[in-house]
């Protein structure tokens, strides 16, 4: 095999790793190792890369930004098992099993990496990345199917919506409904991005990017989730705001904002938004997790312990009633890092972050200045889809789940790709 059949063969690969970015763990971790061995492959019969990863001054600090998150994350679980934290006696169970998940941070690595091996100049490579948006488009299309479906039927997946029992979560094939709240705002607020770039510069109206947007809010609307239906006004806002004068603004942002006060007052989305349910749980886990940091406030109770010993929390704290209390995770990205890597690794993950927001904000400046529009709009369709992953992450763990984590490495992996292109051109002229 030479660099020529690796091309041919990554030109359907990152597609595909998109396309089953959108599925679950079954789909997503095979396709990726796909991804892997092909810069395997590259590196075997040494095929040069045309853009140099290590030149580039964004992949630098993401190098930084990404070995800190990974080393604290380490840090924290090799203090556990020497030094460990007990509750009621018990201490975290620190396995290899416990190591896994910090490999994600090396997606966006392997993707640019792979990316700058696998194509040949900025003509194929912009063809490969219109291509994987595509097919990633073309699977939101799919999904807003099943999402009706399971809305109504429970399949193939069914969490039932406690406040509207005979419909059901549209979870698509992820397994809970905080994930589709998570994932699905990317492609969404991509698509809507493209569309209404196009639409503000062309005045005309392009009608796959706007039906993918469109499906995509309908599916977070189906998926039940608060977070989702909280997070939908804030990314329509950011997009608006990005691409409208203040005065169109204003009068867009209004009217959808009228709608979605009338539809508060719907019966089945007033009980939902009222119901109270998990609130009292999250705010006995927070201060749990803040307990986990005040016994090690350097390294915390160990990367990814905060679940289990969460029982154990409650039953030193309540040995009669512990049983009756929320076991889980901190249910917050800040708790969950604060309790679980502590302040070392709270840094880390908050300079990680702020990176990836600042990496797809400025590509999309870099980008509009360089003309370069389609990259443009879809890195900042990237970083209202990471805020927004954020602004989730206040009340739920987003950060570390295996499949939101495919997702948010997707895009942090592709904008690492554009930065790569948008300093060649920078350098060029």
């Amino acid at each position: 095999m030479n660099a020529s059949s690796l091309s041919r063969i990554f030109y359907w690969v990152l597609p595909l790793y998109a396309v089953l970015s959108l599925t679950a763990m079954a789909g997503m971790n095979p396709s990726f190792l796909v991804v892997f061995l092909c810069l395997l492959a590259a590196l075997i019969v040494r095929a040069p890369a045309w853009v140099a990863p290590a030149s580039v001054e964004e992949y630098q600090a993401y190098r930084f930004w990404g070995w800190a998150v990974a080393g604290t994350c380490l840090l924290s679980l090799i203090v556990a098992k020497i030094w460990p934290v007990t509750y009621a006696g018990v201490a975290p169970d620190v396995t290899a099993h416990g190591f896994l998940k910090i490999w994600y941070m090396l997606i966006p690595m392997v993707l640019m990496h792979g990316f700058y091996r696998m194509t040949r100049g900025s003509d194929e490579a912009l063809t490969l990345l219109q291509r994987t948006f595509r097919f990633w488009c073309c699977m939101v299309l799919f999904l807003g199917v099943i999402a009706v479906i399971q809305y109504n039927t429970g399949w193939p997946l069914m969490q039932v919506i406690p406040t509207n029992p005979t419909h059901y979560h549209a979870i698509l094939f992820f397994g809970h409904h905080l994930s589709t709240a998570s994932i699905i705002p990317f492609p969404t607020f991509c698509a809507l991005a493209v569309a209404l770039g196009l639409y503000t510069r062309e005045k005309r109206i392009p009608r796959f990017e706007l039906i993918v947007g469109l499906v995509g809010l309908l599916i977070l609307f189906l998926s039940y989730a608060r977070t989702a239906w909280l997070s939908l006004p804030i990314g329509i806002a950011l997009l608006l705001a990005r691409y409208l004068s203040r005065k169109q603004f204003l009068a867009w942002f209004g009217g959808f904002t009228a709608l979605t006060i009338a539809a508060c007052f719907t019966p089945a989305m007033k009980e939902r938004i009222q119901n109270g349910m998990g609130i009292s749980e999250r705010l006995h886990l927070w201060v749990a997790n803040i307990d986990y940091f005040k016994h090690n406030p350097l390294t915390g109770i160990g990367w990814l312990k905060t679940q289990e010993m969460s029982e154990f929390y409650f039953k030193q704290l309540d040995p009669e009633h512990y049983h009756d209390y929320f076991w889980g995770h901190a249910h917050s990205n800040f708790f969950e890092m604060l309790g679980g890597t502590g302040i070392i690794g709270l840094i880390a993950w908050l300079g990680w972050s702020w990176f990836t927001l600042r990496l797809t904000y400025r590509n999309s400046r870099r980008a509009e200045a360089a003309g370069q529009l389609w990259i443009a709009d879809l890195s900042w369709g990237f970083f209202v889809g990471l805020l927004l992953l954020h602004f989730n992450g206040l009340t739920n763990v987003t950060f570390w789940e295996g499949k939101v984590m495919h997702q948010q490495m997707l895009a942090v992996g592709l904008s690492l790709i554009f930065s790569g292109l948008l300093a060649r051109n920078r350098a060029s002229t």
